[in-house]
């Protein structure tokens, strides 16, 4: 898979604090990007909500953003609006969504995006039933981010279509899930792919949806959705930078 003008690195970086790690996107011209793609199930609330945050977040760098970002749900009602509750609590972070509309998943979606990030584990198994081919590209958000933040490293690779593929790869390797020596590559997409269809994973790489739940539920939820988007596009983690 050749990443589209755009590449995600682990780097270390210095502060007043120490060195820190920090995920850094590093965009080839004004034209190309990085594509993010947001996946829940009915693409109304949570996938929806990491959009709006994500973008919130990266048109305050510099005026425009390498990353594009988008959503959809693996059983969306194609053109369908977020419910009245969803509206309400992302205009309490100051977010109109009122324009969105669900979009069904689509294969030209999944072959479009670099980055794949799932809400939770039965979206990530679902969506990898349909589409193997995408294994290496299919995380959680949280799962990204967590993995990321705590057991990151330094990546030297400088090209941007590689940088991204060690990215993947260290996140897999921290997760028992690198390739092992003489391994053959369909066997290590096998193993990646029963972890996500049978759920063998960390509970804390998932979001629940909120829909059905209080507002109180939801509310936390948003919160969850926006903390792991800052982790991505804030200061904590990610950096963008003009080359």
């Amino acid at each position: 898979m050749m990443v589209t003008g755009a590449a995600v690195y682990l780097a270390r970086m210095g502060n007043d604090y120490g060195s820190r790690w920090r995920l850094m996107i590093c965009a080839i011209d004004e034209e190309h990007f990085l594509r993010i793609l947001f996946v829940c199930t009915g693409n109304i609330c949570r996938s929806a909500m990491a959009e709006a945050f994500l973008k919130q977040e990266l048109s305050a760098v510099n005026g425009r953003s390498e990353v594009a970002c988008s959503s959809a749900g693996l059983q969306a009602d194609e053109g369908g609006a977020p419910p009245p509750e969803v509206l309400s609590i992302m205009q309490e972070f100051g977010l109109d969504i009122s324009g969105h509309r669900a979009h069904l998943l689509s294969r030209e979606d999944v072959e479009g995006a670099d980055l794949i990030l799932a809400m939770a584990m039965h979206n990530s198994s679902r969506l990898l039933t349909e589409y193997q081919e995408a294994v290496d590209r299919v995380f959680t958000l949280k799962e990204f981010v967590i993995q990321g933040v705590e057991k990151g490293r330094e990546i030297e690779e400088r090209d941007p279509a590689k940088r991204l593929v060690e990215l993947r790869k260290w996140i897999r390797h921290i997760e028992g899930l690198d390739h092992d020596a003489g391994e053959e590559n369909l066997n290590l997409k096998l193993r990646i792919f029963m972890l996500h269809y049978f759920h063998i994973y960390d509970h804390r790489f998932g979001i629940d949806d909120p829909l059905g739940q209080s507002m109180d539920f939801m509310r936390r939820t948003a919160l969850e959705i926006r903390d792991a988007v800052l982790c991505l596009a804030g200061s904590d983690l990610l950096a963008l930078t003009d080359t």
